[in-house]
């Protein structure tokens, strides 16, 4: 997975520039020229190889990619209109929101460090999802030392269990038991692939189920190529009926045809330098984007 980050501009060639198809690489195809003083449409910055210790590219229409060292700076704003080159057919790049530096809602685990959770409320932050379990007997050490102070900072908190191939009633009383949901906490199914301990579609959907009837609301399902895989084309007016916490990195959101479109996206894993929460190991978090206002986000958070 390329390593971005989304943006909405222009940049203009200084010099004869090989858009490579596919890939930010100097060994991609390429797809065409872009001559001197062209202007690109750009949807995101990307890092590939590197070239003269310049590992920055620009994604732009056609699923190309152009080294940051033949253009000119950047150009934050709306996509511009481009036209095509005489003979060659040019899709426009398609404009996406900017996503804010610092989105509102960020999903972590006990591997990230977290340092103040009210600098990262001061910064911007409102939610936080934290994983409390997973499976039948799997709980994260941190979830309930956190909790308290997230709450204490202003933040909206969640809750999230990865599922497995335990029973589904175990799992759910796991989760319940060290989650200790409230009316006002956020809960949420992380069903992605778990390689030799893979939750089912039918151990999910008695997990959904027993989660609904005890708190008396539906859990968010955070899911992407697992569920699309599963499902495949056909719409599950079941799963549908739960809010899609899509797993899907890149500058485009598809969701699977059971959702019109998802409630909140998970866009990247980057080193995104949030104040209070520098994240993993390597300093990268999980950023999660919804579409709307943070007073729509706090209307909707626990469903």
């Amino acid at each position: 997975m390329v390593a971005q980050i989304l943006v909405t501009g222009q940049v203009q060639a200084t010099s004869i520039v090989n858009l490579r198809q596919g890939a930010p690489s100097t060994t991609a195809p390429v797809l065409r020229k872009a001559q001197p003083g062209t202007t690109l449409a750009v949807s995101a910055i990307v890092a590939g190889d590197s070239v003269e210790g310049n590992p920055l590219w620009y994604k732009v229409a056609e699923g190309a990619f152009a080294w940051s060292g033949g253009c000119g700076p950047f150009k934050a704003g709306p996509a511009p209109t481009i036209a095509p080159q005489t003979g060659t057919p040019v899709t426009p790049a398609v404009a996406i929101p900017f996503p804010p530096a610092v989105p509102l809602v960020l999903d972590i685990y006990h591997g990230d460090v977290v340092t103040s959770f009210a600098q990262a409320f001061a910064a911007g932050v409102r939610g936080i999802i934290h994983k409390a379990t997973t499976g039948g007997t799997g709980r994260d050490s941190l979830y309930d030392d956190r909790r308290p102070a997230a709450l204490a900072a202003g933040m909206l908190w969640g809750a999230y269990h990865w599922g497995t191939a335990a029973p589904a009633k175990q799992q759910v009383e796991n989760f319940l038991g060290w989650a200790k949901p409230d009316d006002k906490t956020l809960v949420a199914l992380d069903y992605e692939r778990t390689n030799g301990n893979q939750m089912t579609l039918d151990i999910a959907r008695e997990f959904l189920t027993l989660i609904e009837q005890k708190l008396g609301r539906k859990a968010v399902i955070y899911s992407g190529e697992l569920a699309k895989a599963d499902l495949g084309t056909r719409v599950d007016p079941f799963f549908g009926a739960h809010r899609l916490w899509l797993a899907q990195y890149g500058p485009t959101a598809v969701v699977q045809k059971s959702w019109a479109t998802y409630w909140l996206w998970q866009y990247a894993e980057k080193v995104a330098n949030i104040p209070g929460i520098p994240g993993n190991g390597a300093g990268a978090l999980d950023l999660d984007h919804f579409n709307g206002t943070a007073a729509q986000f706090a209307a909707q958070w626990a469903g």
